[in-house]
């Protein structure tokens, strides 16, 4: 049996989130290390990773946002500081990453990671939403996220590229 373990992330992870980051997304979307190591510093209790057999196979990453009811494209740029917008009195956890390697794909373990995240910040902060950004074109990650109560508040024309757009999805607790 697989010893599954999930834990803030630690500046020494860095390289094994980018190694899953550069496997699980086209280089023009992905974040950079510099991303990553900015929001373990600010946040280290928002980003976990998932370690198999202690090695480590996912990560996710978040920010607690003030909730705004409108939300525009500008609210989800690529490479951001988390200092930008990131604020521990806000009320709107918003999931601003998550990879999984491709050999423990389609396995739950992604729902695992994201299931752990809700569950440590509700617990631990006054969220009452959550939001996130999809492709149109990532069908089992929209599904992980209606299974979970999302549902689609908007789209981005072009943001991921020319052709598919990005979802905004938000789920009221």
């Amino acid at each position: 049996m697989e010893k599954i373990s999930i834990r803030n992330a630690e500046p020494g992870d860095i390289e094994k989130i980018m190694h899953i980051e550069h496997e699980s997304f086209q280089e023009h979307i992905r974040e950079s290390r510099d991303v990553f190591l900015d929001r373990i510093s600010a946040f280290r209790e928002g980003f976990l990773v998932m370690e198999i057999c202690e090695d480590i196979c996912g990560y996710i990453s978040s920010e607690i946002w003030d909730y705004a009811e409108n939300i525009t494209a500008t609210s989800f740029t690529l490479n951001h500081r988390i200092s930008e917008t990131h604020t521990t009195t806000g009320s709107e956890l918003y999931i601003s990453s998550i990879g999984i390697l491709e050999k423990y794909r389609g396995k739950g373990y992604g729902n695992l990671l994201f299931t752990e995240l809700s569950c440590r910040m509700i617990e631990k902060y006054v969220i009452s939403s959550m939001i996130l950004l999809v492709s149109a074109s990532w069908d089992a990650a929209r599904k992980i996220y209606e299974k979970n109560g999302f549902e689609e508040m908007c789209r981005i024309p072009g943001f991921f590229d020319k052709v598919n757009e990005g979802i905004v999805m938000r789920k009221h607790l």
